[in-house]
């Protein structure tokens, strides 16, 4: 058997382990993250075998007790992430066979409330990630308008109709386009079960948390406003705040005062854990949970590990928006803060499986250039982030218990 066999048929094998692994409700997050470092390891060893080969086949013979294997794998480094050399390919998501916007998955998944700004809008992650968890959220809605902060938007209300989701994939059967509920108090105000929220994602303007003026102002308005209508919607809902990503391009839109990226990051990474803070021991008169969903951090991950990929995280006409790759970490950190699992073997593996996951994207930014379409991540990008994503959030996870016992 050649090397090139050998290491084709070590990257199969990887998959199938992948596969049982997120299968598997029996394995602990610690197993998880085990199994995946080890699959990466074999993904390009330094000298395949025929005992690679061996070793992993007697691993999937094993898959109903892999658990107990995982216990003898080494812990991994963040560190030992490795993107593999692929260009990024281009797709016209309009080729994908279009199917009506699904209004709900299954009856036992989540509802899921987005609040924010162009950062979730651009790409259209509230639909991007209902399809992306598969039956996992069963209904999803938004209040969001563009270049506002949290504060403003609870005052100003929904802005999609003029910003941009008044195409035809936001149009609905009435004829009207889908642009999410008009004001806060009226997509927070429970009437029925499809807006019982389980989760409320917030993600402010990307530098109000960054400054103490607007960071003191949206405490405020947490426990004025925000916390008692999450309550009274869901007393047992979860406010995920995105941590935004810190700025391409250092200094844009009067951001000099904010310093590099990493300075910046930490600024924005502060201001959410001011607001976890506010709401877990200034809240008086409600008890709720609230977490931080670490896109920025993840982002700042791909800066120092792949600086021509974090590059390409970032909408090449304004160096601050995702481009549709940008949001797909963005997602994919959502979902693992959210179910608090790595991205399941039912994942995108294929380009055309990673363009249906725009399938009825109310708004796509680059807006579309001739006939080749937005630019999406590739296979090979999409795996890496994915690994990123689940790292990233299991850090945070430790982070919080860690602090949590201080």
């Amino acid at each position: 058997m050649t090397s090139r066999r050998i290491h084709q048929s070590i990257n199969r094998k990887r998959q199938q382990i992948l596969c049982l692994v997120c299968q598997s409700p029996s394995i602990s997050l610690t197993h998880h993250l085990y199994l995946r470092t080890t699959s990466s390891m074999l993904a390009s060893p330094p000298r395949c075998s025929l005992l690679s080969v061996i070793l992993l086949h007697l691993l999937l013979l094993l898959g109903s007790s892999i658990s107990t294997i995982g216990a003898f794998l080494p812990p991994r480094s963040t560190n030992s992430l490795v993107m593999t050399s692929s260009s990024l390919h281009t797709q016209d998501i309009n080729n994908v066979q279009n199917e009506s916007p699904t209004k709900q998955n299954d009856q036992n998944g989540v509802n899921v409330a987005f609040l924010g700004n162009s950062i979730l809008y651009f790409n259209d992650t509230p639909r991007f990630l209902f399809n992306l968890s598969k039956n996992k959220i069963r209904h999803q809605n938004s209040c969001l308008r563009g270049g506002t902060t949290l504060t403003e938007l609870y005052t100003q209300g929904n802005g999609m109709k003029r910003h941009g989701f008044a195409t035809d994939n936001a149009l609905v059967e009435n004829g009207e386009y889908d642009v999410g509920s008009p004001t806060v108090q009226e997509l927070l105000q429970r009437k029925d079960d499809n807006n019982k929220w389980d989760f409320v994602v917030m993600n402010d303007h990307t530098q109000a948390p960054a400054r103490q003026s607007t960071r003191e102002e949206l405490q405020s308005t947490l426990l004025q406003h925000y916390a008692p209508l999450i309550t009274s919607n869901n007393p047992k809902a979860t406010i995920i705040f995105v941590e935004t990503a810190a700025y391409r391009l250092q200094g844009i839109n009067n951001s000099q005062d904010l310093g590099t990226t990493s300075q910046f990051q930490q600024k924005v990474r502060e201001g959410i854990q001011s607001y976890i803070q506010v709401l877990h021991h200034d809240n008086k008169t409600t008890t709720i949970s609230a977490q931080m969903a670490p896109v920025g951090t993840a982002f700042l991950h791909v800066h120092n590990d792949n600086y021509e990929l974090w590059e390409k995280l970032f909408d090449p006409w304004d160096n601050f928006h995702p481009s549709p790759t940008g949001t797909f970490l963005q997602g994919c950190v959502l979902y693992c803060t959210m179910f608090g699992t790595a991205l399941p073997p039912t994942c995108p593996r294929t380009n055309e499986e990673i363009a249906a996951l725009w399938k009825d994207a109310r708004m796509m930014h680059p807006k579309k250039k001739g006939k080749d379409g937005v630019e999406l991540p590739s296979v090979s990008e999409v795996e890496y982030l994915m690994n990123v994503a689940w790292d990233v959030c299991q850090m945070e996870k430790s982070s919080s218990s860690s602090s949590s016992k201080l």
